[in-house]
């Protein structure tokens, strides 16, 4: 009989982890797109079998993330109790092989499970099969099964499952293609990651032409006014020849030499910043203001229109958090954010929906995470305060709203992004941001891998609306941090412990209110904002404040 691996080979959870984690999840009693709840798990009839095995293949066949894609076959469970198992096999290593020896005889490519038994204090024995993630789909029945006293259940050679929902489906074609391009996806990373280092080559190598050129205009600019002894017509062509370079009429070359040069970047960044405000409140900007539903190839456009228009100003804002080291352009990206800090208003006459509305808060929201993960790689504490400190005006009622409202105002646009890309995050903005900055910002943060920096980011973003409660009076229950994808994501864990671990005073200075006391309501709250049909399990074990605690001991006897 072969030993079971320790869980901790197969899955990111101890087996206690792993309990406590399922008993919030039978508290809540919802079945997911890959958590089914049983009674018994019972093999004894080709019936038995076959169900099994179509619940099996359909969870391994189906994508989703909020348990870091693990599906979970709760048993000896009903009505959000555990009751126990009466006819189930108890030997946790013989139901193992068992399985596991009919899913080889059945279903290719094999389905990896893991079975994990636990016992009540009232010795009520219940389990979970495990089936983790992977990139071997679509798994499929390789031959007939019959079900003689049930044709119903018979299984047909190629016949293979997904799950929608608490539902169990025949796969369709575009079940199928959804898995061929997950895995593409997965296939390309390393691709997309060379094609990220070629990009930085080339943007290099664009920096030394740029800087060479303007070497040359430089050059030849110094040579015209010394000189003055060279023939008429040959001065003239070479003034004409750098001026054709420069390209600017008289108006432009005067306003250029009175600016100086962080004049210059300063004025084109809140020139930027209208151009996006002006894009997103325009009537005829082509940003729609009625966006549909179910309407998946217009909603990508409408995203990555966005993302487009916004790209040169989070590019900027991203480099000077990184590399302004001596605050020279602060003043100008506080005038610059607070341009896009005013609620959106479709113009007079305009026809408009929520989602158009709640869409058009995307540039500021990808801003603030851009802003808090290079602030933090950057230990900006100070500039991280300042910006909390703007407000979102409303023009129309001449009321204010901290910047960070800019999360619940969006609410509506989430549902146009799971449409865009046909998917069903519990975060959905949060995990487009995350691309977005892994692609056009990360080869910038070198010092961290991508979810050290987007983590510990996040994390101090989230606590900011825990700290704006508090200040506001708001009763303890409603002192909830900022949602996102560390509410959902597991690898969340590590980064967030190593920032409370690591920089504890750093934090402390950021917000009005003790830290402890922020952390002691983000361990409390943080799992009140998974919204419905999502669980909180990336938080699973993370105690904030006992990590703090812990930080500040070590601190005070190294002192001593």
């Amino acid at each position: 009989m072969t030993r079971q691996k320790p869980i901790k080979e197969i899955m990111p959870w101890s087996k206690d982890e792993l309990e406590k984690l399922l008993l919030k999840v039978i508290d809540l009693g919802v079945e997911t797109a890959k958590i089914d709840f049983k009674l018994e798990i019972e093999t004894n009839t080709p019936e038995q079998k076959s169900e099994l095995l179509k619940d099996i293949c359909a969870i391994s066949n189906t994508y989703d993330l909020n348990y870091d894609d693990y599906g979970f076959l709760i048993y000896g469970v009903k009505s959000k109790s555990i009751i126990g198992i009466s006819t189930t096999e108890e030997n946790t290593d013989n139901f193992q092989n068992h399985i596991e020896q009919l899913l080889k005889n059945n279903i290719t490519p094999t389905p990896q499970i893991q079975i994990v038994s636990f016992e009540t204090e009232d010795n009520k024995k219940w389990g979970v099969i495990v089936i983790p993630p992977d990139n071997n789909k679509p798994h499929m029945f390789f031959k007939d099964f019959s079900c003689p006293t049930n044709p119903s259940k018979n299984r047909k050679k190629g016949e293979w499952f997904v799950r929608h929902g608490s539902t169990t489906d025949p796969a369709s074609a575009e079940d199928l293609s959804i898995i061929n391009q997950k895995q593409i996806e997965i296939t390309l990373e390393p691709l997309k990651e060379s094609i990220k280092n070629l990009q930085a080559r080339v943007l290099k190598t664009e920096e030394q032409y740029n800087s060479a050129l303007f070497k040359l205009i430089e050059t030849a600019l110094k040579n015209t006014t010394q000189n003055r002894n060279a023939p008429e017509v040959e001065k003239t062509e070479i003034a004409s020849d750098i001026e054709e370079v420069v390209s600017v009429d008289l108006a432009s070359r005067f306003k250029s030499k009175l600016l100086t040069p962080k004049d210059k970047l300063s004025e084109e960044l809140i020139s930027e910043a209208i151009k996006i405000r002006e894009y997103i409140d325009g009537a005829n900007t082509g940003l729609t203001w009625i966006p549909q539903l179910n309407n998946s190839e217009d909603n990508k456009k409408i995203v990555e229109n966005l993302e487009e228009k916004i790209k040169p100003f989070i590019d900027s804002v991203a480099m000077i958090v990184l590399k302004d080291e001596k605050n020279i352009y602060k003043e100008s990206l506080i005038k610059a954010i607070k341009i896009l800090c005013k609620s959106i208003d479709a113009p007079s006459g305009t026809q408009y929906n929520r989602i158009g509305q709640g869409i058009r808060y995307y540039p500021l929201y990808l801003l603030l995470y851009v802003i808090f993960i290079c602030g933090v790689v950057s230990n900006k504490g100070s500039l991280l305060k300042d910006i909390l400190n703007l407000q979102i005006k409303h023009p129309r009622t001449k009321n204010t709203s901290p910047i960070t409202d800019v999360y619940f105002f969006a609410y509506e646009g989430k549902a146009l992004v799971n449409d865009a890309y046909k998917q069903r995050w519990c975060e959905p903005i949060a995990q487009r941001i995350r691309q977005f900055i892994s692609d056009n910002i990360g080869e910038h943060i070198t010092e961290m891998s991508e979810a050290e920096y987007f983590f510990k980011g996040e994390f101090v973003l989230s606590l900011s609306n825990i700290n704006k409660a508090m200040s506001d009076g708001e009763q303890v229950e409603h002192r909830i941090p900022l949602g996102g994808l560390y509410l959902h994501l597991y690898e969340c864990n590590e980064p967030i412990t190593d920032l409370i671990t690591e920089l504890p005073d750093w934090l402390d200075k950021l917000y009005d209110h003790p830290l402890n006391e922020i952390l002691d309501m983000f361990d409390k709250n943080a799992t009140k904002m998974s919204g419905q049909g999502c669980f909180a399990t990336g938080t699973h074990g993370l105690k904030t404040r006992e990590l703090y605690d812990l930080a500040l001991s070590s601190r005070a006897k190294k002192t001593r």
